[in-house]
Parts: structure tokens; sequence; C-alpha cells
């Protein structure tokens, strides 16, 4: 009598082994990357970074979402509809969706590879697969002994995380531009019609001046001025005009709307600006969604090299599988019986491949040097654009400040020559000069005002300012 066959059991201990050893392996660890301290270091070794702020003139921790003047609900709602409609949004969308399918498309490997195939025919060659028909499962798995897949995972995601932070980055960009935009066709109009009003002035005094003439108190001459003076104040108002229409429809391609030029905006700019805080120099890593984007490319590159100097080592591969044969040549060997089943270990280490490998770390480890680069000039233009806007910010509010009192004693001239004219010391063509001077004034300090508006946005761009809409 036949004893019964023990080697189903002796193929379960190989499954176990195989599956307690791969365990033990993959356990392995990657390499974490250098910290933010280290990788500061390193990019910036040239430069200090400061205690605080060179051109900061108000202390205390920075408030993202404090701007220093309100923002008026249509504005916020112009805001909100930016954030859902702007076209380079909807692209940074797009891309974050790729970059989250690249994570899992570098992670797959790491689990075991599932197929089923079947095979029919009738050749009669031993050597050829096509001699055994049938339907098999077939299980094929590279073991991450070194951590190379793992690495290309950790890199991939990296790179995901970067692409987020810079579609972060985009919505805190595109708010702004819809704040400045905001402000741009706000003072566009507040000039038109302060246009107007310089051209209606101006042609009161060219009929001043032809009335003069005619009763032999002014020149040709004083007409020929008058005119071309009126001819510069239409002018300036065709200009407003275009100024106008310009600034609208740059604001409906940024909310998403047709350029048609018919959004509304505020009547007036905001005048009251409170200061600013800058917090620290060593803070703006945790608040700059770029800079941290930055970050995270140079620690997907530093994986990328640690990926690829893996490639070196050999690789460790287990197959197995299960399956029904039908085929008349094996009914003579009785040890093949179905369902037939088993494992096989491969074990491959490169020797010769012509240097490729060794060219792949080169490049990567290259990479990884570009991207510590980067980093070095994301974080300079980042310290640029605080330092600058800064002491931006403290000129113009100097500069607001004098543009504010030449107003008022341009203000107190015009009201001297109306007093002047009540007691016959004076002309209304004086007068006019006088006003003429005084809504250019106006125009001037309009001007100030919203470059100091605008200059404030930037700066709370740069400091990394968020809006809650």
């Amino acid at each position: 009598m036949r004893q019964p066959r023990r080697r189903p059991r002796r193929r379960a201990r190989h499954w176990g082994l195989a599956l307690a050893v791969s365990s033990v392996l993959t356990a392995c660890a990657i390499a974490p990357p250098p910290d933010r301290a280290e990788l500061t270091r390193q990019a910036l070794a040239q430069t200090e970074l400061p205690a605080a702020w060179k051109f900061a003139t108000t202390p205390g921790e920075f408030d993202a979402a404090t701007l220093g003047f309100d923002l008026a609900p249509d504005l916020l709602a112009l805001i909100r509809e930016a954030q859902a409609n702007n076209p380079d949004l909807r692209v940074a969308a797009t891309r974050i969706d790729q970059s989250r399918s690249a994570v899992k498309a570098a992670g797959a490997s790491l689990a075991p590879y599932l197929g089923i195939g079947g095979q029919a025919g009738d050749s009669a060659i031993p050597s050829s697969s096509m001699a055994m028909n049938g339907l098999a499962l077939i299980v094929n798995w590279e073991i991450d002994v070194w951590g190379k897949t793992r690495s290309a995972q950790a890199a991939s995601r990296e790179q995901s995380l970067a692409v987020e932070l810079d579609a972060i980055y985009a919505r805190q960009s595109i708010a702004a531009a819809v704040v400045k935009g905001w402000l741009a066709a706000t003072e566009a109009e507040r000039q038109l019609a302060l246009a107007q009003e310089a051209v209606m002035l101006s042609e009161k005094q060219l009929a001043l001046v032809e009335i003069g003439q005619k009763v032999g108190r002014d020149t040709r001459q004083d007409i020929a001025t008058a005119r071309v003076a009126a001819r510069n104040s239409r002018n300036q108002l065709l200009q407003s005009e275009q100024a106008v229409n310009a600034a609208k429809r740059s604001l409906e391609i940024l909310v998403g709307r047709y350029p048609a030029a018919e959004i509304a905006v505020a009547s007036a700019l905001p005048e009251q600006i409170t200061p600013l805080p800058g917090g620290l120099p060593s803070d703006l890593a945790e608040r700059r969604p770029d800079l941290q984007a930055a970050e995270s490319r140079f620690r997907a590159a530093f994986h990328n090299v640690e990926a690829a100097q893996k490639a070196k080592l050999p690789t460790i591969s287990l197959v197995a599988g299960v399956g029904h044969l039908n085929n008349n040549l094996l009914v003579l060997q009785e040890d093949l019986k179905n369902p037939v089943w088993g494992i096989t270990g491969t074990f491959l280490a490169p020797l010769f491949n012509n240097g490729a490998l060794d060219a792949q770390i080169e490049i990567k480890t290259a990479q990884q040097q570009e991207a510590t680069v980067l980093y070095a000039k994301t974080m300079l233009n980042a310290l640029n654009e605080i330092e600058g806007g800064l002491h931006a910010d403290r000129l113009l509010t100097d500069r607001h400040r004098l543009l504010s009192a030449q107003l008022a004693d341009q203000q107190a001239v015009v009201e001297l020559q109306r007093v002047q004219l009540k007691v016959g010391k004076g002309s209304q063509y004086q007068l006019q000069q006088q006003q003429l001077s005084l809504v250019a004034s106006r125009m001037n300090l309009l001007r100030l005002q919203n470059e100091r508006l605008i200059q404030r946005v930037n700066l709370h761009l740069a400091l990394g300012g968020i809006y809650k809409t």
C-alpha cells in the first residue's frame, strides 16, 4: 500500500519560510532626508538670516488673516468666485489628481502582482510552453529588500505634496490678484471722475479767455494756451476711460467671467491702513507654501538619489502559481496531478550595464543639488519680497502723510482765492486755475493711496498671508 505523500506539507513550510523572510527583509527602513534646518544650512551657507526683519517698524507676531484694511463683502465674494472658476486654479487641481495617481503607481510594486492566464493548443514540442494546456493563477512579487521601491514611492509622495502646496500658493496668489484688481478698477473709476471734473474746469477757463479777448483783456496766445490745456484734459479723460475698461476686464478674467468691463467695484478706496507686524524671519518657512513646496522637492530629489543607488543592489523575487493542466503528454508523469502549484525564488545582481546605473546616480545627485539651489533661490526671493515690502510700506506711509498735508494746503489756497474773488481782488480764472491744481493733487493722492494698498497686499502675500472668505 502506497504511503501518503508529505510534499504538500513541505511546500507549506516553504511558503511560511518565504513569507517570514520577506517580512523581515521588507522591514528595512529608508533613510530620512535632512531636516529643514540642515537644508537651510546647506542651501544658504553664505547667507546669515537675521533675528528680525531689517526694515520692520512694527514689532509683534504676524497674523496671516490680517491684511490691514477691511475687504468689502462683494470683494470677498469675488475671491470665492475666482478660486472656483479661475483657469489657472483649475489646471492646478488637475495636476494634484495626476500627482496622487503617480504616488499610487510608484508604490504599486510593493504588493504582489496577481494575474490569471490560460493556454490551449495541440503542439507536441516538449520544450515549448504551448505543450501545456490549461488555466493558471500566477503571483509575482519583487521583494523590496533594500527599499528601492519605497524610496521611489517616498519621492513621488513628496512631489505630490509639492504640487498640492503649489496649488495652495496659487489660490493665495489669485486671491491677492483679485484684491489688487479690485483696487485698480476702483482707483480707475475715481480717476475718471476727477478727469471729468478737470475737463469741465479747463473748458470753463477756455470760455473765460475767449470772452476776455473780445473785451481786449486776453490775447490770441492766451486763447491758444487755454485751448491746449483743455485738449490735454480731454486726452486725460480718454486715458482714464481706457484704464477703467482695462482694469475691469482684467478683474473679470481673474474671476472667470467674460471680459465685458461690466463688473461693479467700490465707490472709494479704503482709507485706514493699520500697521502690519512681520513676525520673525525664522518662521517664514512655516507659512509660505512656495517655500514648503521647494523643501518637498528637495526631499523628493533626496529619495530619488537613494532609489538610484539601491538599483545597483541585487533584486529578489518570488513567483508562485497554481493551475489546472490538461495535456496527454503528462499522463506518464505520476507526480504531476491537478491542481499543479509551486513557488520559485530568483536572485539577480547587476554585474555590467555599461555605466547606466552609475549615470542614473549622477543624474539624480545633480538634480538634488539643483533642488537645493532652487530652495535657496526661493528663500532669497521671499526675503527680498518681504524686506522690500516693509521698506516700501514705510516710505509710502510717509509719502501719503506728505501728500495729504499738501492736499490740505491746496484746499486752503482754493478757499482763500474764493475770498479774494468776493472782495474783488481776484478773478474767476484764477479760482479755476487753483481748482485745477486741487484736482491734480487729488489725483496724485488717489494714485499714491492705491499704490500703498497694493503694496500692502503684496507684503501680506509675501509674509504668507491668507484670505478667510
